[in-house]
């Protein structure tokens, strides 16, 4: 039976050969990039999470020599090329990876920061002082006008305006039933008004927090990424060109090496992504939230008003009784 050999990777954080193929008879390493476009890409990009392939080793990666599509560890690891010309392709490789990082890093950057710079002129729905201030002083006239069977007015009728007004109103009701019923349902719709206006600045004020807090992050993972790519770049490089006059006994740096880590440029759009989704919704509810809020405010001046009217009426035509 043919036993294929085995293929191992250095893995820097356990400081040891790691094998990553089992042995068996349909076993083929086949590194192709022709066959795997996915090769061709950035090993510092590489995200074992959402890429298409397994890659164990960044020398399972292609580079470009004289316009042709080679893998990396088969060019580095041939003893036919001089030692000088696979250094110049070594070094030549990682800055050819450097600059197509920072090309990506800087597109996603630069449109990560004109998200947050147009999301955040996105204003944050507001309800003036004088809207409260309408809605609680229609709230507490409706109540009082309209529960007259209530505690505050049991001790309010012992005083003599008190007992007058509790007269005229007890009466104003009594001759019109539908006026009662008008007062109960200002007093929920102000009630609700006034609910809806809290979970409304809780909404606004979710949003503006969520802003902030992804504005943060953004900016710390901007940060925490270059620092983290230049980091892995220059001990991957180092590893070769140090290891490049021994390199048939040097075993591929494993690609968890010099893979993405957790936070990392897919990561920075997703949150970008996140950004967006959260002011389109917000952006769209809020012609809803005015328009509500609008409706909600008339029916209760127009309910109050009419009690109030309905009130000082009445009062007149005590004055002639």
């Amino acid at each position: 039976m043919k036993t294929e050999p085995k293929y191992y990777v250095f893995d820097k954080d356990r400081k040891e050969l790691v094998e990553v193929a089992s042995e068996n008879d349909n076993y083929q390493m086949n590194n192709d990039a022709n066959k795997y476009p996915f090769l061709k890409t950035n090993p510092f990009l590489y995200n074992p999470e959402t890429a298409p392939l397994v890659v164990y080793s960044i020398e399972d990666f292609s580079i470009t020599v004289k316009k042709r599509e080679l893998v990396f560890g088969d060019v580095i690891r041939d003893p036919n090329i001089p030692l000088a010309k696979r250094k110049r392709i070594i070094k030549k490789a990682f800055k050819t990876w450097k600059k197509s990082y920072n090309k990506e890093k800087k597109l996603t950057f630069s449109e990560g920061d004109k998200i947050v710079d147009v999301l955040g002129e996105v204003s944050v729905l507001k309800f003036s002082w004088k809207y409260k201030l309408i809605l609680g002083l229609s709230f507490c006239l409706t109540v009082l006008l309209s529960r007259i069977e209530s505690l505050l007015w049991e001790k309010f009728s012992l005083t003599g305006f008190g007992n007058y007004l509790h007269q005229l109103l007890s009466q104003m009701f009594s001759g019109r039933s539908w006026l009662r019923g008008v007062g109960n349902l200002t007093v929920y719709t102000l009630l609700f008004a006034i609910l809806f206006v809290l979970i409304a600045n809780m909404i606004s004020k979710e949003y503006l927090r969520n802003y902030r807090l992804t504005e943060t992050f953004l900016s710390v993972s901007e940060k925490n990424i270059d620092r983290s790519f230049k980091k892995r770049w220059r001990q991957a490089r180092k590893y070769y060109l140090r290891a490049l006059k021994n390199i048939r006994k040097v075993p591929p740096l494993a690609i968890g090496a010099v893979q993405e880590g957790q936070v990392n440029i897919q990561l920075f759009r997703e949150a970008c992504q996140v950004l967006i989704d959260r002011a389109y919704k917000y952006k769209k509810a809020k012609p809803f939230i005015s328009a509500f809020k609008f409706v909600l405010l008339s029916l209760g001046v127009l309910g109050t008003g009419t009690i109030l009217a309905f009130t000082f009426y009445e009062m007149i035509l005590s004055l002639f009784r």
